[in-house]
This record gives C-alpha cells, sequence and structure tokens, in this order.
C-alpha cells in the first residue's frame, strides 16, 4: 500500500511539473536553412526556427562557412528576431567513419569547423543540439560499451559539449545557448531501447548539470507510438525539459502507400466521385498529384476518406507534449524531399509541411496552397503555445 501511494505522489510531483512547461511550436529546416523563405515565415509568425547543417560536408570541402547563403539565412532570421535552434548533424555511419579518438587530429579538425561555424551563427543560437539522431547516424559499434563500460557517442558528446561551453566562455559578450542532448528518434522501438548508446545518452542528459533537456523525434506509425517513446525517455530523465525537432506521420503513411484507396465505402465513394480508377493505390494517386493532375481540393479528401488515418494528428501530439513536458516543437514550413513519380516505398516527407508548393503550386492568390491536413490546427496550437508562455 505504501509503495503504490509513493507511486501516487511521484506520478502527481511529474505531472505538476510537466504542467509548468509551456508547449510552443516552431518551424523545422531540417539540414537546409537555405530553404528558409522569409515570406512564409512572416505568413505562419514563429517565434522558433531549428536547423541542423551537416557538418561534414563543411569539414571535407563540399560547403563553405563563408558567403554561405545557410549560414547566411540563420543569421538574418536571428536579426529578424526568431528565436534559433541550431546544432550539427554529424554524418559518420553515411561515411563509414568511427567517431574520433579523443584528443585526435580528426576530433580537432571536427572541432575547428565548429569553431568556424559557430564564429558565424554562435551569438544567434538559444538553444544548441549536440546531435541529429545519433543513434541512426553513427557506426553500431560506437553504440556500444568499450572495454572500460564507456560508449564512445557519449564520450564525444561530452567533448563535443564541454569544447562549445568552452567556446562560449571565450565570448564574454555572448550569451550561452541552452544545451540539449539528442536527437533521438524511434525511441518506441524495443531495439533503441536496448542500445548502449541511446541509454547512456539519456542518462548523460539527466546527469549533466550544463545539459538543458533531451530532443527526441517521433515519425509515428501509430498514436501509441508517442506515449511508448516518452514513457521510456520518462523513465531515464523524469524531470528535465524535452523538445521535439521533427514530428510527423511519416511511418503510419509509408505504411498505407500500397493501399487501394477503395477499400472502404468512403475510399469507394471518393473515386467514383472524382471519376478516378476503381483500383487505384494511395501512391498511384500522389504520383497524378505531383505530376499536376489533381485539383487541390482533393487532397483533403483523399486522406479523410481513409480509415487509416489519423484527423487533426497535430492536436493529438500537442496533448502528450502537455503531458510529458516537451517546452518545444518544431515542424517543416515547405516541401523538401520530393518525387513526381511516386512508389511504394518513396519517403513521404513530403506529405508533412504546413505548404504544399511543390505538389500543387501558387493559388489564385499567389500564395503557395497550405496543406488542409495540418495548416489551421498548427496556427492554432502556436497562438495557444504563445499565450501559454505569456
Amino acid at each position: 500500500m505504501r509503495v503504490n501511494k509513493i507511486l501516487v505522489i511521484s506520478a502527481f510531483f511529474l505531472l505538476s511539473i510537466h504542467s509548468l512547461f509551456s508547449q510552443q511550436l516552431g518551424l523545422n529546416f531540417n539540414h537546409n536553412p537555405e530553404n528558409i523563405d522569409f515570406k512564409y515565415l512572416q505568413k505562419v509568425h514563429p517565434d522558433w526556427i531549428r536547423t541542423t547543417p551537416r557538418i561534414l560536408d563543411y569539414v571535407d570541402g563540399l560547403l563553405c562557412v563563408q558567403h554561405n547563403p545557410a549560414i547566411e539565412n540563420v543569421i538574418k532570421a536571428a536579426k529578424a528576431g526568431y528565436k534559433i535552434v541550431f546544432g550539427f548533424r554529424w554524418d559518420f555511419k553515411k561515411r563509414k567513419l568511427r567517431l574520433p579518438v579523443p584528443g585526435s587530429a580528426s576530433e580537432q579538425q571536427y572541432f575547428k569547423m565548429v569553431d568556424s561555424i559557430l564564429n558565424e551563427v554562435g551569438p544567434y543560437i538559444k538553444i544548441f543540439t549536440l546531435g541529429n539522431e545519433p543513434n541512426l547516424e553513427t557506426m553500431r559499434v560506437d553504440l556500444q560499451y568499450n572495454p572500460q563500460h564507456q560508449v564512445p557517442l557519449i564520450i564525444f558528446t561530452n567533448r563535443l559539449m564541454q569544447h562549445v561551453i568552452a567556446f562560449y566562455k571565450r565570448q564574454p559578450t555572448w550569451t550561452m545557448p541552452q544545451i540539449y542532448a539528442g536527437s533521438l528518434p524511434a525511441l518506441f522501438e524495443q531495439q533503441m531501447q536496448k542500445t548502449p548508446g541511446v541509454i547512456e545518452l539519456i542518462r548523460f542528459a539527466q546527469m549533466n548539470k550544463a545539459v538543458t533537456g533531451l530532443a527526441i523525434h517521433l515519425h509515428i506509425e501509430d498514436t501509441l507510438d508517442i506515449q511508448k517513446a516518452f514513457t521510456f525517455a520518462r523513465n531515464l530523465m523524469p524531470e528535465k525539459p524535452i523538445i521535439v525537432p521533427e514530428f510527423s506521420l511519416f511511418r503510419l503513411y509509408n505504411r498505407h502507400f500500397k493501399d487501394s484507396i477503395g477499400i472502404n465505402e468512403k475510399g469507394a465513394d471518393f473515386l467514383q466521385k472524382n471519376n478516378l480508377p476503381a483500383g487505384l493505390t494511395v501512391y498511384q494517386w500522389l504520383t497524378l498529384v505531383n505530376n499536376g493532375k489533381i485539383p487541390y481540393p482533393q487532397w483533403n479528401q483523399l486522406f479523410n476518406s481513409q480509415p487509416w488515418y489519423i484527423p487533426h494528428y497535430l492536436k493529438i501530439y500537442y496533448r502528450y507534449f502537455q503531458q510529458y513536458g516537451v517546452v518545444l516543437a518544431t515542424y517543416p514550413l515547405l516541401q523538401q524531399g520530393y518525387a513526381k513519380n511516386i512508389t511504394s516505398r518513396t519517403p513521404s516527407w513530403f506529405l508533412n509541411p504546413l505548404f504544399l508548393q511543390k505538389s500543387f503550386g501558387k493559388g489564385p492568390k499567389g500564395d503557395y496552397y497550405t496543406n488542409p491536413l495540418v495548416y489551421k490546427d498548427f496556427i492554432e496550437l502556436l497562438k495557444q503555445g504563445r499565450q501559454k508562455q505569456q
């Protein structure tokens, strides 16, 4: 009985702590801040912008820090009053690279580039994230315990953090940003919950006083995945704030690309009403969309005719954000990943953004078409979060 009382009191305490957080929304430009469109920023009017450039592209000489439109856009956005969430994507796995040995020449080279970029954008950063999906972008061996029972990912993350902190301390007129560990995707997967690099990175966020909180990504197939991810994270980091730089229905969409639209009565009615073939699949219809053969009103009609689609999913996410102490979540403004010919395996990122500029172009008033699945709900929740903060 006493144990049950303690659990109830603990749960009430955590709920009370999390209710003190405001759940703000912002816009995510992922790894391409050169795509920041200031006209459409002004239309949405967020407080926050998030971006994570691919730093190894700079290290390898594929990109240059000076006179770079991506970096210039970050600075321009900050000077326009937007708060910046900034970090680096470390594509070690893509390059089949091990994490650098502490103090090695390669680590020094990486950190020198960190300094070069921070020299430009450092004064404008409000939140610095220590990585982007490191559990996916790090070689598997560097996510495991080494003979000293340490995880190389945590060693590198800590050294990066200490380097960034020292860099800011050498700039007396700059404000130290809040530091978040992560961003960790797919925390609802059993495999991720058993990965030492994932477990220890969350513990690192919990135990290190220099770390404000944890960043996670949620690209789900089922809304139950949201609760699974948060429950896992909160078991290891009970009180510190969480940010969600990326969230979507990515897995749900891709799971159903092969589905016949006429799988149910509403879907069959949709096909008949719009004179579309009876056996048309979701991905075939999307190919028609991206080739200019489908009128804009069909977008909303199609998804709401499907039994698997989750209407107003942003509001469902937001309720979980309130429950689990999320202080900020950012969402894509414009379509980036995009193809005209869709297959059953095409990544579904282009379905998420607030504007459908590549699928439908501009409307009668000369502005990009909004995504009716999310736009109104996003604006409503954006205002709600701002009011709570005030």
